[in-house]
């Protein structure tokens, strides 16, 4: 497998100077997520359809060259399930690709299985194979390996063939403005900034509590978040999910009480103990007005019926257009969609673009006739 191995700045700078003029780049990513909250960049890979470069952080701290060729408007980026991706070259190089093309939301949108893996992308469309002998190796060790080097540049030597494949395809079918409108709301998701308040949501079961239970686990969760961005560790090394579920739930207003929650690791106890009982303090005092909220409950019967049968007009939508179905419309958008009918039915956001003419009107016209 050949690639040239980027490994200083001024080699950076020269292949920058030359990718400016490219159509389209293949990128990707190596990296490491073990022990740490953020992701360390172990690789850059990048493919301009005649070679493929490996781009090596640990000897480079000039980027300015690789910035602006990823922001570039001129130049289109190739992806593929780009998000842990577009994470951690934020992450590294203060930077979001743009425009980006991911091609396993394209490979959708032309009609194959949702979710398709590269290898199994490029297997369908081009017959080859790609090993996934390397997919859990240490990117951070130096020097790095001839079988991780050639890994890392599989992942972007098809990609731009795989590429050409779909956009013929998309062109074809009338679906390729769709693709773009679909990199725009990856790369605006990925730009928007975080509200660390609305974590709590996440937390499985969180419906289940008060109000002012919620309250409490909203400002655990926040606090978490900081914690394990701060001392950049796993959020579960702080406190799992189940534990601040329990705290929020119980409300212990003493250390002893505190200490009987299930799952509460004694280190976390000494190391947090007063903390914790100082957030709970506050959500259990604070003023109704602070107070987020109430989460939805699940869906009563009779809406659970309705949500049935907006689900089954969904999937034959879907199944006109050769679709994968969660592709056009997810639970949690058909859910949405009915609850704002108690009121006056509006469409999601998620439902709104090209989805709105394909799948959200009738949708629309469904909830308002139930």
């Amino acid at each position: 497998m050949s690639y040239h191995y980027i490994d200083s700045n001024t080699a950076l700078a020269e292949c920058c100077l030359q990718w400016q003029s490219a159509e389209l780049l293949a990128l990707d990513t190596e990296f490491i997520r073990t022990d740490t909250f953020y992701p360390i960049l172990g690789l850059i890979q990048i493919g301009d359809g005649e070679a493929q470069y490996l781009i090596d952080p640990l000897c480079i701290d000039q980027w300015q060259p690789l910035v602006a060729v990823l922001q570039s408007p001129a130049v289109v980026k190739i992806v593929h399930s780009c998000s842990e991706d577009l994470e951690v070259l934020q992450r590294a190089l203060d930077c979001v690709p743009s425009p980006l093309l991911d091609t396993q939301l394209g490979a959708a949108l032309a009609g194959y299985r949702s979710g398709l893996s590269y290898q199994n992308l490029v297997a369908e469309c081009l017959g080859e194979h790609v090993p996934k002998g390397e997919t859990r190796s240490d990117w951070l060790q130096r020097p790095l390996t001839a079988s991780q080097c050639d890994y890392a540049a599989l992942d972007v030597l098809y990609l731009p063939q795989v590429f050409r494949q779909l956009q013929a395809r998309l062109h074809a079918e009338g679906r390729m403005d769709w693709w773009r409108e679909e990199g725009e709301r990856t790369v605006a998701q990925a730009l928007a900034p975080l509200d660390l308040t609305l974590y709590y949501r996440k937390v499985k079961s969180a419906w289940k509590l008060s109000r002012r239970q919620q309250g409490v686990l909203q400002r655990l969760c926040e606090w978490r978040e900081r914690q394990a961005r701060e001392r950049d560790i796993p959020r579960g090394r702080v406190i799992k999910d189940a534990v601040c579920y329990e705290i929020a739930r119980c409300c212990p207003r003493q250390r002893a009480q505190l200490a009987d929650i299930r799952d509460l690791p004694p280190p976390a106890l000494r190391r947090y103990g007063d903390e914790l009982l100082a957030l709970v303090k506050a959500g259990v005092e604070a003023a109704d007005g602070e107070l987020p909220p109430a989460l939805p409950k699940p869906l009563p019967r009779e809406q659970a019926q309705q949500m049935q049968q907006l689900r089954q007009l969904a999937d034959s939508i879907a199944e006109q257009l050769q679709l994968p179905a969660d592709l056009l419309v997810r639970k949690r958008d058909l859910e949405a969609l009915l609850r704002s009918a108690q009121s006056s039915p509006t469409l999601p956001d998620e439902l709104r673009g090209w989805r709105e003419a394909v799948v959200g009107r009738a949708l629309l016209e469904a909830v308002e006739t139930l």
